[in-house]
């Protein structure tokens, strides 16, 4: 979609610069540390609320 006078709008271009490798790289390094993250704190969780079961 453009406005009349031919230049995108606002949300086409925040997609258009969002989709440039350098922007995508970025994005996918920042998921890749988020769901690391998330899957260390899901172990800590689970093993503080089973760690009185385990006899260690």
């Amino acid at each position: 979609m453009s406005t009349p006078n031919g230049r995108p709008n606002l949300v086409d271009r925040f997609f258009i610069r969002l989709s440039r490798p350098e922007n995508l790289a970025r994005i996918l390094r920042w998921a890749w540390f988020i769901s690391l993250v998330m899957l260390v704190l899901g172990y800590i969780i689970i093993y503080t609320k089973i760690r009185d079961m385990i006899p260690i």
